[in-house]
Formats: C-alpha cells, structure tokens, sequence
C-alpha cells in the first residue's frame, strides 16, 4: 500500500514481472523476481532470455490484481538498464487498471486468490481474517501491509470489488 502522507510503500515487497511478446498470444519471453523498495519504488529485474524487441511487461504480486503494461508494449534493447514507471502515469497500465493516491498511480489490491477480479470471495476472506484478527508478515488478507488483518484491509477490498484485470 501506497501511503501518499510519507511517501512510501508500507514494505518492501515481492514481484513477479513477465515479459510477453507484443503478439497474440502473448507467449511468456522470460521472467523475474524482484523486490520493489519502499522509498524509490523501483525493482531491478535480469532477464537473460529475451531477445531485444518488443514485449509487455505483466507484474503479478500476491495480493493485487495483475498489471499489464500500456497497448503496443515497451521497446526492450537488452544493452542497457532499461526503465518502465508503472506510477508515472495511468496510461503506463493496459487499460488504465491503475488507481490514483497522492501523485502515484497503483496497483489494485484485493485479489486474494489471483483468479483476476476482486470479488466475494475475497471479501469473504479478508472479512474472516479481520473477525479473527489475523496478525504477522505477509499475509495475503493484509493488503495494506501493516501486519494486522482488520477493517482498513476490509475497506480496501470493498472499494476495489469488481476490478478485474486488463490485458490484450
């Protein structure tokens, strides 16, 4: 979670980040894990698979809805580091499946159980952790990352039923 007042996320946290080619299907190019930083909100990703071209970046996280990046893909050179701001922008996501807080756009969270749409069934979940009053690290049902399942991760997925993700 995005906390506009500090200017940070609530934690460092894990991403899987796809490249796809620009083409249907959509085939998988390559993959990495990386951690994004809760102060530059940036991940350093290698992929030694790809070849320089066209691709989509898709980035998955444990509890959010899956992000594509915008229509037509990103030029990828492999020459250098590259760079792609999903929070500069709306038009940065597919679809425009971002959110605004503060001056970054963000990922939806809410998607549980990363079947592509925040719905019931996520709320069902998240509502029994917060009755139970799940506490620890990394629990899904803890979208806000504060370590404490209860009302405020409850108001998140409430607000963000029925997004689902966009993709070609």
């Amino acid at each position: 979670t995005y906390f506009e007042i500090f200017n940070k996320l609530s934690r460092r946290d894990t991403f899987f980040i796809y490249l796809r080619n620009s083409d249907s299907p959509y085939l998988k190019a390559d993959s990495s894990k990386t951690v994004i930083d809760s102060l530059n909100f940036k991940g350093y990703c290698l992929f030694q698979n790809a070849y320089a071209g066209n691709y989509f970046i898709q980035i998955r996280h444990f509890n959010t809805v899956e992000t594509w990046s915008k229509p037509g893909g990103v030029s990828m050179l492999f020459t250098d580091t590259a760079y792609y701001d999903f929070t500069s922008s709306v038009s940065q996501a597919y679809g425009n499946n971002q959110k605004l807080i503060g001056g970054k756009y963000c990922l939806f969270s809410g998607d549980l159980d990363q079947n592509g749409i925040i719905d019931a069934s996520d709320m069902s979940r998240v509502m029994n952790d917060s009755y139970n009053g799940l506490t620890g690290r990394f629990l899904i049902s803890d979208v806000n990352g504060d370590g404490i399942v209860d009302i405020s991760d409850v108001v998140i997925v409430n607000n963000n039923t029925g997004v689902s993700a966009v993709n070609p």
